[in-house]
């Protein structure tokens, strides 16, 4: 194998940094985005706002790129396995596009008659998307064990 002019790192080495880093500003991007423009929770008489998806966005983000990082982890090592690890933070990049596009765009549930206004869509997708990035991992993990 070729070592990188630059590293001297293999080209399989390179590849898989530069997706695994490319995957983790995915999560980091989205929960940003998520943390910065998800609509506030307004409660109360005095129609108080909470940026209550700022609150857990950070830790589900944390707790994604953790799961994204040991499934990367778990595919480093053989150049076969590129195809594998680049599916799997395109699949992340996907996961948590979506989870930011639906925190922000999504209605908030308007309840009682103050009226009460949660944005339960800014603080599900967080969960999901940490959920999703966790099982995306796992496949991966099944898709690059050989049989037997």
């Amino acid at each position: 194998m070729i070592d990188h002019p630059n590293t001297g790192a293999a080209p399989a080495d390179v590849s898989w940094m530069s997706w695994t880093a490319a995957g983790l500003a995915g999560i980091v991007g989205a929960a940003i985005l998520i943390s910065v423009f998800a609509p506030d929770m307004i409660t109360g008489s005095q129609q108080e706002h909470l940026a209550v998806a700022a609150f857990g966005t950070w830790l589900w983000g944390l707790i994604g790129s953790a799961a994204f990082l040991t499934g990367m982890g778990r595919l480093r090592g053989s150049a076969a396995r590129q195809f594998i690890w680049t599916g799997l933070a395109a699949a992340t990049l996907a996961i948590w596009l979506l989870a930011a596009v639906v925190a922000i765009a999504a209605p908030r549930a308007v309840t009682g008659t103050d009226p009460t206004q949660i944005p339960v869509a800014a603080m599900v997708a967080p969960v999901a998307a940490t959920v999703l990035t966790w099982l995306a991992g796992t496949a991966a993990k099944v898709f690059a064990t050989p049989p037997g």
